[in-house]
């Protein structure tokens, strides 16, 4: 079964295999306007993002468990520069640890670690779907990512 994630709608939205959509009081603009916007983000700013996504996310996360997921879909390109982040380009499908490799490299930049070094995207909207991304699959419990092929 997969869920399909909808990034770039706002609010974000999550479409379960079986059931109505969800749509978290959330936006990858809001991300932005509220601090997400500057490269590369500050702590406080990564923080804040983390805490409001959980905040949208938690009224829902006993519905998004009662849906058996394998795989969590991603409907657009809101995180199409994560295989090259993680070193794979051609890889589509990305297991949980990745995804938690990724944020922690993220964390990394904004305790300190110049942005290039760790290979981070200077893209504040990848920045923010990727804490969304992490903080669903965190969460909810999934554990498999699947990102659209590439044109």
């Amino acid at each position: 079964m997969t869920t399909r994630l909808y990034l770039h709608t706002t609010p974000i939205t999550l479409q379960p295999a079986h059931g109505e959509a969800i749509a978290l009081a959330l936006s990858l603009d809001r991300l932005l306007a509220d601090g997400l916007a500057r490269f590369p983000p500050g702590e406080a700013a990564i923080e804040w993002a983390t805490t409001t996504t959980e905040d949208a996310l938690m009224p829902h996360v006993a519905t998004l468990r009662a849906h058996p997921v394998e795989v969590l879909w991603v409907a657009d390109d809101g995180l199409a520069a994560l295989p090259t982040l993680l070193g794979d380009e051609a890889r589509t499908r990305w297991h949980i640890d990745a995804v938690e490799r990724a944020f922690n490299l993220l964390a990394d930049v904004a305790a300190g670690l110049p942005a290039h070094r760790a290979g981070l995207p200077a893209q504040p909207r990848f920045i923010a779907a990727l804490v969304v991304v992490r903080e669903l699959m965190h969460h909810v419990g999934w554990q498999q990512l699947q990102l659209p092929q590439p044109d």
